[in-house]
């Protein structure tokens, strides 16, 4: 299907998916600001991306390190080092516990 077959409703889900997208914001932002109902703009979004007319591109807010580090990489540096594609870089000590990283790094690419 492309952009030509569309309802006027798929088309305006459509460009408020394009517009979110180039602007920059979180869906969540994009809503709040245009007084979308967010469910409802990710189930365009989705269906949208199911029949092939937006992007499969990671969500913002998806984890996705920017350089990933070996498997076998030495725990004796004491610390970890991570870089995320939305610019943060975290420390923490090598031996965090995962629970705790996992929360940081939701937290951090909500920045």
């Amino acid at each position: 299907m492309d952009a030509h077959d569309l309802s006027d409703k798929q088309r305006s889900w459509l460009n408020h998916v394009e517009a979110c997208a180039a602007g920059g914001m979180s869906m969540k932002a994009y809503a709040e600001q245009h007084g979308l109902d967010l469910q409802t703009f990710y189930f365009w979004k989705g269906r949208l991306r199911k029949i092939g007319l937006v992007d499969p591109a990671p969500e913002r807010g998806t984890i996705e390190p920017a350089h990933t580090l070996p498997t076998a990489a030495p725990r004796d540096t004491g610390k970890a080092c991570i870089q995320l594609t939305n610019g943060v870089s975290i420390e923490c000590p090598g031996d965090v516990d995962a629970a705790a990283l996992a929360a940081l790094l939701n937290a951090a690419m909500r920045l």
